[in-house]
Order: C-alpha cells, then structure tokens, then sequence
C-alpha cells in the first residue's frame, strides 16, 4: 500500500494499481530519440505486474503499529517483503519466462540498491539478520535466473545481445516504476520556479508526506547500446507533468490513478483501517503528462543518439 497524507485525509493506492500505472508509462515509450521497449509484450506485461505480489497484501490493510495508521509499504518487514515477492514473481513466471526473468531482477534489485553498484544494498533491511536474510534471497534468485534466461532466450538474437537489451529492459522497468511513484505521491500544484534544486527521486518515498518536487530519476539509456540520459521531471502545472527530455511517443497524455481516501487519524487496530476504506470514498488522481518542448518543433534523433556511448 502506498500511504500520502494529504489536505483531506490518508490517500491509499494498491500496489498493484501502481504496476498498472507503470504498464500505462511503458505503452506510451519510444519515439524518434527513445527506442521502443523490446520483446514489446513481454516487458509491458512485466511492468504492470512487477508489483503482484503486493496484491493479498494490501487486500489485508496492515496498520503501522506505531503511528497507528495504514502501513506504508516500505515499511513492511523484510520476512513479508520476501514473501510476497517470491509469490508474486513465481506468478509471472509461469505465465511468461522473459517477463518472469524481468520481475525477479526487479525484485532482488530492491535488495541490491537497483543493482547500482557491485556493493550497493537497499533501504529494508534493519537489523544483521535481515541483511543475511536478503542475501540468501538475492543468491537463490540469482541462481534461478539461469534457466529463466534459458528459456526466455530464443533464436532471434545473439545471446550477447539478448543479455545487453534484458538489462536495457531492467533499467527500463526502474525509471517506470520510480516514475509511476511520482505520480502516485506528488502534489497536484506545480514546485516553485525559483530556488529549488532538482534533485534525485526515490529516497523521499521512505515518507509518507510530500511537497511540490522537481526531480531527477534514475540515468537510462535512450536505446540498448544508446547513450545514457537523465529525465527531470516536475509539476508544471495544476494536474500537469512534465518530463525532459521527452521520451514518449505522443506530445500530451493522460493517466488516471485510483485512490481511497480514509480519514488521517489513529486507528486502534486493523480492522478500523478495513472499515474506513470500504465506507471511504475512491477518487481518480488525473494527471496529464505534457512535452513542453513540442512547440518548438520536433527535436530529432540525433539530438539524444548522437553522443558518446557510455559502456
């Protein structure tokens, strides 16, 4: 469950609605400077579901025992948030070896600081024994990964190349989850123009409260062998966003995201957080997400392709 307090109440967002979201960014990628993700279906089926373990989970509104409110998702213990990986990803595995590779990356990457660095580690982690714990988890995964990759491998390509694009899509997958989480979190008035700095996005999730942000998310690259860019993204205007450089494939676009919203309150046990949420109201959060650079003309390929390769 993701949990932003704001001015009216608690919004909560299921897991898998921000999967849903994230499938919704992917669809629209690619144009003249951004490569189309590839094998298509694979990836966006992926990407909407990378989040499916989460779904018994925010069926079952846990309470944040300590401030007593709906528990936000990265404060889950880690015993649960390898638990419901693990049955999220076997999921997608048996419905699609390539998109299942793809969401086990995903899921051990969050163990691994999204697979960063060779000694990076993520945020869930609390004590020695969970960082024990997650290790194991990313070793067995890692393991399984071999005859994922097996399968998933096919003919068409050269295993060398298939490697490279299955990372490419990894990283994909990141900048669409990180973005899909901006949209569910930010507020709906634009951040001010003047003396805030940008700055990177995915630490300020570990809140549940948010102020008017331009950000920057993590580097990708514009193809599998392209070159490497980072998008800023920022509220540009009331339930407008926009993203530079623009890496979508039509100018203005708009997604809706669903929320329930609860009262902000203490709730004594769980059960209160069910009760509200079923009596509650559910609200669409609109957002229209809009290339600010379109009405300066078509910017082409070369622009973004034409610079060094990073690899």
């Amino acid at each position: 469950m993701i949990v932003t307090r704001r001015p009216d109440g608690l919004a909560l967002i299921d897991q898998t609605e921000h999967g849903r979201v994230a499938g919704e960014l992917a669809s629209h990628w690619g144009n003249a400077a951004f490569e189309h993700p590839t094998p298509r279906q694979p990836v966006l089926f992926a990407t909407s579901h990378h989040d499916e373990g989460w779904r018994a989970w925010d069926a079952l509104d846990l309470l944040n025992e300590v401030e007593r409110r709906p528990l936000h998702f990265l404060e889950i213990d880690p015993d649960e948030h390898v638990r419901l990986y693990r049955q999220g990803v076997e999921r997608i595995r048996m419905r699609d070896a390539y998109a299942g590779v793809l969401v086990g990356m995903h899921w051990t990457g969050l163990y691994r600081g999204r697979w960063s660095s060779p000694t990076a580690r993520g945020r869930l982690a609390r004590t020695t024994r969970d960082s024990a714990l997650l290790d194991e988890v990313v070793s067995e995964e890692e393991h399984r990964w071999v005859t994922g990759k097996r399968a998933a491998w096919t003919a068409e390509q050269p295993r060398a190349h298939f490697e490279a694009t299955l990372w490419h899509n990894y990283q994909l997958l990141q900048l669409w989850d990180l973005l899909s989480l901006y949209l569910c979190v930010m507020p709906e008035e634009p951040a001010p123009t003047h003396g805030m700095p940008t700055t990177p996005w995915g630490p300020q999730l570990a809140s549940i409260e948010h102020s008017p942000a331009t950000v920057t998310l993590p580097h990708v690259r514009n193809g599998t062998y392209g070159s490497e860019v980072a998008l800023e993204v920022s509220v540009s205007g009331p339930g407008t966003v926009s993203v530079r450089p623009w890496p979508f494939t039509e100018p203005v676009f708009s997604i809706e995201i669903e929320q329930a919203m609860v009262p902000d309150r203490h709730y004594g046990e769980a059960a209160r957080v069910a009760s509200e949420r079923a009596r509650g109201r559910t609200t669409a959060l609109r957002w229209t997400l809009r290339d600010d650079a379109a009405a300066d003309g078509p910017r082409g390929a070369a622009d973004l392709r034409g610079g060094h390769d990073h690899a």
